[in-house]
């Protein structure tokens, strides 16, 4: 055979095997429907509040702040107070129940293409190697802790008095039965007062030693500046101890708390949590709260807009996505604002629908936002 034959050959039956490889690997017609379904996001509002507790303890001796230290602003109750420290508001999409659709075809169709998110929102069609993220804020939640003050802990005087007494033993001798003095000491508690004036003086006592430091008026002064520093921050420690136990303690901690609510066409908003004085922020079935309310107002942005017609072409060959609309987000306690935002609300906008060959052609993309079912881009 001639050598220029056999080469001929041998490129036509290359040729030939790599046409039926890429015969192969084109993507299978479906003889049957198949139906894919998936839903349209409703804009849930998130709201993220940060609640201070601050936990009133009354000192043992807050009833002579006034006589022996002349202070009067005490705490005079045990007590919890609560109070807004911050509020963030944003816009969540979550699985709208009333927004579920089917796609169906049967020609050239593969699954994958349709990219949804783990709750069976709409992600995009031909979408290749995208990431989509979810991610959910940490809400950190502190226990209280418990406030206590004991003047043993810290007090360098003894909790006891000592009170000697004469008492009178009966001895016998040889001749009589006579009485004899016996001296004897006696344990006693100290009263409230007796410890509020010895805690009083240690006070001043801490503050003469720490002015006799700061203005170098000891023979011995400590070794070094750091030394030092430690002296007088312990000294200062020490002083505050005593001194909480006239005016007593105030200990403030934070909690998180995060809060939804979903806006209905047709509302202006509604109670979205209550604030309690003993307990904080409290659902709103809690009616010991006062109410802290999220009020919207629609800016119907698309209202104007036309949508094409569809009447009389099979839903299932359709695909629907949301136009949202916009609203002006305010959270009030009582009379009190204490957040404005704008910001775009999917319930409040319209559906769109757009033919589904789309899905046929492998050149384009669309893709969408999850969180609103808006189109975010189309890609060739």
């Amino acid at each position: 055979m001639n050598r220029n034959i056999f080469k001929l050959l041998v490129a036509i039956l290359i040729v030939g095997g790599t046409i039926g490889n890429v015969n192969a690997q084109k993507r299978r017609t479906l003889e049957t429907p198949n139906t894919v379904i998936y839903a349209l996001p409703q804009t849930v509002l998130k709201v993220d509040v940060v609640a201070e507790k601050t936990i009133m303890k009354k000192g043992p001796f807050a009833d002579y702040a006034k006589k022996y230290l002349g202070i009067s602003d005490v705490v005079t109750n045990d007590g919890v107070e609560w109070k807004l420290k911050s509020i963030e508001l944003n816009g969540l999409g979550e699985v709208d129940p009333d927004q579920y659709y089917k796609i169906t075809t049967s020609v050239d169709y593969e699954p994958s293409l349709i990219s949804l998110t783990p709750e069976g929102l709409i992600r995009g069609f031909n979408v290749k190697n995208s990431s989509f993220e979810n991610v959910e804020k940490e809400i950190i939640s502190l226990t209280s802790e418990e406030v206590k003050m004991e003047y043993g802990k810290f007090s360098i005087d003894p909790i006891v008095k000592f009170k000697e007494d004469t008492t009178y033993q009966v001895v016998e001798t040889d001749t009589a039965f006579i009485k004899v003095p016996v001296l004897e000491k006696q344990a006693l508690t100290k009263s409230v007062e007796e410890k509020a004036e010895e805690a009083a003086h240690q006070i001043f006592k801490l503050r003469k030693r720490r002015f006799k430091i700061l203005t170098s008026n000891y023979e011995v002064l400590p070794p070094d500046g750091k030394a030092y520093e430690v002296l007088v921050k312990e000294l200062a420690k020490l002083e505050e101890d005593y001194i909480s136990m006239f005016v007593g303690k105030k200990v403030s901690i934070q909690k998180a708390y995060q809060f939804s609510y979903a806006p209905k066409q047709g509302e202006n908003g509604g109670v979205i949590f209550r604030m309690s004085p003993q307990m904080g922020p409290v659902g709103v079935n809690d009616l010991g709260g006062r109410p802290v309310r999220v009020d919207f107002k629609n800016l119907n942005v698309t209202n104007q807009l036309a949508i094409l017609p569809s009447a009389g072409v099979n839903p299932q060959t359709q695909i629907a996505y949301r136009i949202p609309g916009m609203a002006d987000v305010s959270i009030s306690n009582g009379k009190s604002v204490l957040l404005k935002k704008r910001m775009p609300i999917a319930q409040f906008g319209k559906i769109a629908k757009m033919p589904a060959e789309v899905l046929l052609n492998e050149n384009f993309s669309i893709e969408f936002y999850p969180e609103l079912g808006s189109i975010k881009e189309v890609t060739k």
